[in-house]
Formats: C-alpha cells, structure tokens, sequence
C-alpha cells in the first residue's frame, strides 16, 4: 500500500522543488540583511564587505535549511507485508521513490501521534500530514504483527 502526505511533490522535478524549497528561507534571510544593511547605511556606516559577506552567509544557510527539509520530510510510505519504506520530499520526486523496504517492528498510536520503528530508525506520523491517517496507523499495526508473527515463526 502506498500513502501520500500532504507534502508529497506529485509530478513537480527536483530543479523546481529546490527551487521552491530554497525561495522562502533566501527571501527572509535576505530581507534581515538587507534591514540591517540599510539600518547600518543611514547611520553612516561603511557596509560594503559586511553586507556581500552577510548576504552569502545567509543564501548559504537558507538555501541548506530549505534542503534539509527535503531530504528529512516524509512525503510518501509504502508498506508491502511486514516491511516499510518511507520516503522524504527528495526521494518521493523520483520515479520509482527512492529507498529500501525495511521491516516494522513496532507501531504505536500515542496523544495523536503514530510512531513507527521501521528498521533501525523511529518515525513519527501526524494525522495532519497524512490525509489517510487512519488507513496508515491500521497498516503500520497489520506490518508490525506481521513482522512479529514471521519472527515468532524463525525462532520455533
């Protein structure tokens, strides 16, 4: 089964999702540098190295925060039996999705929040984000007893 989150990229190409990851982030880090450069200008201030230094400084931050909510957001899970995969924004934007199926050992519904471990790692889900949530949390249960299940079977 595969769930889409409300983040996922749909047809858009990588170039236009750095693109759209990046513009929010440069223009506020832009917008801050430029007010102080202009705060530091009306007071007579020499600004000119300080400026282009403090302008690349803050495009690089913002253009890695806006990357970094790329590869990090879960955009897409695909569960096949007691094995899952999620995907980020990045990985999702790719035809097929980029990342392993890994098995789910455990799935737990707590103050709204779905928390999966899924291989060596322990995703939260929020209902908000998912907009089937309650197929994903029965899904998530189904693949974690599955999973127990196939374990209980090896050890016997």
């Amino acid at each position: 089964m595969t769930f889409q989150s409300v983040h996922h990229p749909g047809d858009a190409s990588r170039p236009w999702l750095a693109v759209q990851a990046q513009a929010r982030p440069v223009a506020l880090a832009l917008l801050f540098v430029m007010t102080v450069g202009l705060a530091a200008a009306l007071q007579g201030r020499d600004i000119l190295w300080p400026f282009v230094t403090g302008a690349a400084v803050a495009y690089a931050v913002a253009a890695a925060v806006g990357q970094n909510r790329l590869v990090t957001t879960p955009a897409q899970v695909d569960v096949v039996g007691p094995f899952a995969a999620v995907h980020s924004i990045w990985q999702a934007a790719s035809t097929p999705p980029e990342g392993r199926l890994a098995p789910v050992s455990s799935a737990r519904l707590q103050n709204g929040e779905l928390t999966v471990g899924i291989g060596d790692t322990v995703v939260s889900f929020r209902p908000e984000d998912w907009p089937a949530f309650d197929a994903l949390v029965q899904a998530f249960r189904d693949a974690a007893r599955e999973g127990h299940a196939l374990l209980a079977l090896d050890t016997a």
